[in-house]
């Protein structure tokens, strides 16, 4: 009788060939790893076993009517099923407990696997002294097992033809065929089937040695993650029949020739700064030995880091395919979507030079841009036409791509990771040349894990990571990273050879009001000015008070922050590039938004007090390009005027806002070439101030498996699901701000193809299809701030376009609430 393995479209797909895909699948995925062949055969056990509990009558019933109880489930068998297949293979004890992980769990997010090990005596005992959930579980294998002892020659059958296609499929990718999986299969399904509790209880050991031996170490780690990665990605692009992107050759000279064509002869300082980073960042790539695994780029603010951290990877690259025949993937992560799309559009600009026909549109197999606010779009090479949703959606979230512009969170929460659809693209991590740039915005309490994780994958899986900043954290110890910027005294040298600013600190404290009278005092209409503010509240407050002193009269002036939907903020910041461009001298009133990577040069920037890095980032806004002799950085502190507390406190915290304020005190006035020190001070009086343990606590969890925390009892150990990269605020909401026409015609949309799609799948590919129009118009706020002023019907909240008056300001965006004199905020 044939098996199957899914339906779709009233047609039925054999189990046989569905294992083999993905056996295949998975083991190639591995196979493109360095120095991770002896995964192999475990990827190939994976992919062989992950959907073996199909071949229950239970779940062919199910198949066929969409009728069945729980024995229709099928991860927990499959995973017993490729345990006792690493064992009886002679893999070691880690890879066995990795596959059962992998693959009990190849539809779910990882998790402790004490949720799912019992010991032998318990198992041996009487099964309702157990958890009911364990017992449950346990109840349905046996009856799992029984049916499939009924039908076991018919099931060897088809395990034997899966095996042996299995086989074909190897060979026809060159990849090695073991000679195991041309055995007979009855004897080994017979053995397991009469087996299979001393196989689950042997687990129970293995994990159990491993906790108490794994330290800090994350071998075991990286291996489960590939493996999973491997497998739910193979089974997710072979179910859907989806066709693997095809790996796209990029010259290693590509930056070189754009610049070419870009740029003429360097004529000023700025300029020659570039030349020289650039040059010697790229010499430095060619000249590296090949084993240097961690490269750092540091360089001002406007050096052209960017180019140069681009064309050291694609050096790297190339040095790397023509030593090991597999070229590696770039990619490039950066902590903010605004620069992502920036970053994307240089590197698109980049690649175009490589196009055999010059107009194309270029394939995503060469880029690819992935955060949550990204368009799914796939464009395959040769193809002009895009895949369907489905198919870019897949494409799109396993990195089918020579270069990847993405953000931290898609980096960080995948090498640091436990849900399915994060972990899907892992494997692509290794062998990768990885770009991060603007390092130093990862919180300070994460950056032992950061450093420690970095190194690990490196040394484990192939990995070579830049990492850039114009105010590098000190990571790794001496000569561990290889700067590509040159000897520290080369380093030091550029610094000072880019005088661009004078920063001066009066950080006595002082409410807003004072801060906006002292600015009104100094302003002059020829200067251009960016003041960045660390609240909502005082920078909306700080506007207000311009808008109302200069009225109809003043210079452009502008807001942002992300009190005002995303259209709104990526107009205003065209808007204000342009004016810029064209001489005009705008007044942009912000929050942090501005800070990292956004092109913007102002003649003057005013900035409430932050951690030093923070104001250097800032400060790399004004006179950015040396259009002009000096620009000047003012640094003051706002407090909150009943407590006299720095708002800055309330942002950064308490450890970050004293330390920037003792060193601003001792260091009142600072030139541009000062901030290389003040920023190594910095860094290491918070490094003293911060607590390691948080970042011990992960990486014990990360090195004992402990994917996720078992209950909600504060006595739990720390679990790798604890890591955020980016705290969720507490009880706040998103609001859907029909801001404007488009606004309105996406919500109108969306409530027709989404909110009333009854049929869950059809509902999130209407959403995937108008996601980034939808996010645009998006913002989160403070419950508190809505005082159940909005209609509770719709999720997530919404606008509308007659209640903006009440709730929306044109300038400012979500209006703040009065109640009994007081600001909620």
């Amino acid at each position: 009788m044939p098996f199957y393995a899914h339906q779709s479209k009233n047609r039925f797909y054999l189990l046989s060939a569905h294992l083999a895909g993905v056996a295949a699948g998975a083991a190639e995925r591995v196979a493109a790893v360095p120095g991770r062949g002896e995964l192999f055969p475990a990827a190939l056990v994976a992919g062989l076993a992950h959907d073996f509990g199909k071949y229950t009558g239970y779940f062919q019933e199910y198949l066929r009517t969409g009728r069945g109880g729980p024995e229709k489930q099928h991860a927990f068998l499959s995973g017993l099923w490729a345990a006792y297949l690493a064992g009886r293979l002679a893999l070691p004890p880690e890879q066995q407990l990795a596959l059962f992980l992998a693959v009990a769990r190849h539809h779910q997010e990882l998790t402790d696997p004490e949720e799912y090990l019992v010991a032998p005596r318990e198992l041996a005992g009487d099964w309702a002294e157990l958890e009911p959930t364990i017992q449950e579980r346990l109840r349905v294998v046996a009856a799992q097992v029984a049916n499939l002892q009924s039908q076991a020659g018919a099931v060897a059958a088809s395990l034997g033809a899966a095996a042996r296609r299995t086989a074909r499929l190897l060979a026809g990718r060159g990849l090695a065929v073991p000679a195991w999986l041309l055995n007979d299969w009855g004897p080994l399904l017979k053995a397991f089937l009469a087996d299979w509790q001393a196989a689950f209880g042997s687990l129970y050991g293995i994990y159990r040695r491993q906790k108490r031996a794994a330290g800090t170490a994350l071998g075991t780690y990286f291996d489960l993650l590939l493996l999973f990665s491997s497998l739910i990605d193979a089974d997710k692009i072979h179910a859907a029949r989806v066709a693997e992107a095809e790996r796209a050759a990029l010259p290693g000279d590509v930056v070189d020739r754009y610049r070419a064509r870009r740029f003429s002869s360097p004529r000023t300082a700025m300029e020659n700064l570039r030349e020289n980073l650039y040059r010697s960042a790229v010499t430095r790539a060619a000249q590296a030995p090949l084993e240097q695994r961690l490269f750092t780029l540091t360089a001002p603010t406007g050096a052209g880091k960017t180019l140069a951290g681009l064309a050291a990877a694609c050096r790297l690259r190339e040095r790397l395919a023509g030593a090991c025949g597999v070229a590696p993937r770039l990619i490039y992560a950066l902590p903010f979507t605004s620069i992502v799309d920036q970053t994307f559009a240089v590197a698109e600009a980049i690649l175009r030079t490589a196009l055999p026909e010059p107009g194309t549109a270029l394939p995503s197999t060469w880029l690819l841009k992935h955060h949550h606010l990204a368009e799914p779009v796939y464009r395959g090479s040769g193809r002009e036409e895009e895949l369907s949703l489905d198919e870019a959606l897949l494409l799109t979230e396993s990195w089918q791509s020579e270069v990847v512009v993405t953000t931290f969170v898609q980096f960080f929460h995948t090498l640091v990771g436990y849900q399915n659809r994060m972990l899907k693209k892992f494997h692509r991590l290794g062998g990768a040349v990885v770009i991060l740039d603007e390092v130093q915005s990862i919180p300070v309490e994460y950056w032992p894990l950061v450093e420690e994780t970095l190194r690990q994958a490196c040394a484990h899986l192939g990995m070579r990571v830049i990492l850039m900043t114009a105010t590098r954290p000190e990571w790794f110890g001496s000569g561990e990273a290889l700067e590509l910027a040159g000897d520290p005294e080369t380093v030091r040298q550029q610094f000072a050879a880019v005088d661009r600013v004078t920063l001066t600190a009066e950080i006595t404290p002082c409410p807003v009001a004072a801060a906006a009278a002292a600015f009104l005092e100094q302003y002059r209409p020829e200067h251009s000015y960016l003041v960045v503010l660390n609240t909502i509240k005082s920078s909306i407050a700080f506007f207000r008070l311009l808008r109302e002193t200069w009225g109809a009269q003043g210079p452009p002036l502008y807001y942002l922050s992300t009190n005002i939907v995303p259209a709104e903020r990526e107009r205003r910041l065209s808007e204000i590039r342009g004016r810029l461009a064209r001489g005009e001298k705008p007044v942009l009133v912000s929050t942090q938004v501005v800070e990292a990577g956004v092109d913007l040069d102002f003649d003057e920037v005013w900035r409430d007090l932050g951690p030093v890095d923070a104001v250097v980032q800032v400060a790399g806004r004004c006179n950015r390009h040396f259009s002009r002799a000096r620009g000047r950085v003012r640094l003051f502190q706002l407090v909150d005027e009943k407590t006299n507390r720095p708002l800055a406190s309330f942002v950064y915290g308490k450890t970050h806002t004293w330390v920037a304020g003792r060193l601003f005190a001792e260091r009142p006035v600072l030139a541009e070439p000062d901030f290389f020190d003040a920023v190594a001070d910095y860094f290491c009086k918070v490094r003293e101030a911060k607590s390691a343990a948080e970042s011990e606590k992960i990486l014990q969890a990360m090195a004992a498996l402990r994917f996720t925390r078992k209950g909600k009892e504060t006595g739990e150990p720390a679990a790798i699901s604890d890591f955020a990269l980016i705290r969720d605020l507490p009880r706040y909401v998103d609001v859907f701000v029909c801001a404007d026409a488009t606004a309105e015609a996406v919500w109108a949309r969306y409530q027709a193809t989404v909110a009333r799609e009854a049929d869950p799948w059809r509902r999130r590919e209407a959403f995937l299809s108008i996601r980034r129009d939808f996010r645009r118009y998006l913002i989160s706020v403070p419950g508190e701030l809505l005082l159940d002023r909005l209609a509770a019907e719709t999720r997530p909240l919404v606008i509308p376009a007659y209640l903006l008056d009440e709730f929306y300001d044109p300038e400012t965006g979500f209006k703040r609430v009065e109640e009994e004199g007081a600001l909620i905020y």
